[in-house]
């Protein structure tokens, strides 16, 4: 049994934090990547070694690969959706106007960490290996922006340049 949605006077209140609003999964994952790259950062720019370079290089190219594939998968998802309704890019990979503050917030501010981490990777570390993480943050972005986006419907046109209906 789920708890009713709390009420104000203009309807249901917007979710306070990502664990109450849809996608909060995503934004839970994309936080575990952020806090692994962190800390690999950290450990490798303080410890040389043939150990600390290889596990920067899993956890980099493991959040690079990941990134990809969500990076693919939200924006397919996209393509779907996109017969029916008006997907932008701003509202698909940086959530502008298609996603809830709390939502929006935490998952650029996630993102923002991945790059400031890259960034400092190239000083601290070398190789620095993490510069290729931050594709995990925007990844996930599309895949959020794909699945509880919101877009506005895509009008009908019944004109002649009209070839099928949205299916």
């Amino acid at each position: 049994m789920t708890a009713p949605e709390p009420l104000s006077a203009e309807g249901p209140l917007p979710p306070t934090r990502f664990g109450e609003m849809a996608g909060g999964g995503i934004v839970r994952l994309d936080a575990v990547g952020t806090a692994v790259l962190v800390l690999v950062t950290i450990v490798a720019s303080f410890w040389e070694g043939t150990a600390t370079d290889l596990l920067n290089l899993v956890v980099s190219g493991a959040l690079f690969l990941g990134g990809c594939a969500a990076f693919t998968v939200g924006f397919f998802r996209a393509v779907g959706r996109s017969r029916t309704e008006v997907v932008d890019l701003a509202g698909l990979f940086y959530l502008t106007g298609s996603a809830p503050r709390v939502a929006r917030r935490s998952l650029l501010g996630l993102w923002f960490l991945q790059i400031t981490t890259a960034a400092a990777s190239v000083v601290a570390v070398q190789p620095p290996f993490g510069v290729m993480a931050p594709v995990w943050g925007i990844g996930l972005l599309a895949v959020w922006g794909s699945r509880h986006g919101s877009f506005p419907v895509r009008p009908l046109h019944d004109g002649p340049g009209r070839r099928s209906a949205p299916q």
